[in-house]
């Protein structure tokens, strides 16, 4: 008897992207900008101070090394999954959880991957969530979850971590019960 595999859902996780001294000075920036900076997701259900639709986070500078990790590391996935092809960022946002925050189920339409980095991940930080893309008309009688048939996945790296998956991959943050903030950005990638 073989089970094969088949249709698998790819995420890929590279820890201690930049060093501890630039995640530090990116906090601080974005300190300041979160200073004067309204917040954004106009259509958001969730209440996260965030900058998305509100600043183009990709015109600043001083985040310019980021970029140019997150694209290289990108390209790796992507050529795991058969792709030689660049993929450069075309959007990208913070998002700065307080106690009670949380995301939703989302999707990034319009771009191929889309990209997490972990500026600050406090203990009890609400995890990052993935849903299974495939829809179970009827699920198994009395089922034990395990490799062969998860419905979820989560993840809580350590802060400087970068997690890039394919963007119409279901997503969403669980409710942060956290007392020093949750700092990401996310990015788009086409």
């Amino acid at each position: 008897m073989t089970i094969q595999t088949w249709f698998p859902i790819s995420i890929f996780l590279v820890e201690n992207l930049i060093s501890i001294d630039e995640n530090n000075k990116l906090i601080k920036e974005i300190h300041t900008i979160k200073k004067n900076i309204k917040k954004g997701g106009k259509d958001w259900k969730t209440d996260v101070y965030n900058t998305h639709g509100t600043y183009k986070l990709i015109k600043n500078i001083k985040f310019n090394n980021l970029f140019k990790e997150i694209e290289k590391q990108t390209l790796n996935f992507s050529k795991i999954l058969g792709s030689d092809e660049t993929y450069n960022i075309s959007s990208g946002w913070f998002n700065y959880y307080n106690k009670g925050d949380y995301q939703e189920f989302h999707i990034h339409p319009s771009s191929y991957f889309s990209a997490i980095y972990f500026f600050k991940n406090p203990k009890n930080s609400g995890r990052l969530v993935f849903k299974n893309p495939l829809n179970k008309m009827l699920p198994l009688k009395n089922l034990k979850h395990n490799e062969f048939s998860y419905e979820t996945c989560f993840y809580n790296p350590p802060e400087r971590s970068l997690i890039i998956f394919q963007s119409d991959l279901w997503h969403m943050v669980e409710k942060c019960k956290n007392i020093t903030p949750r700092i990401t950005a996310a990015f788009n990638l086409t």
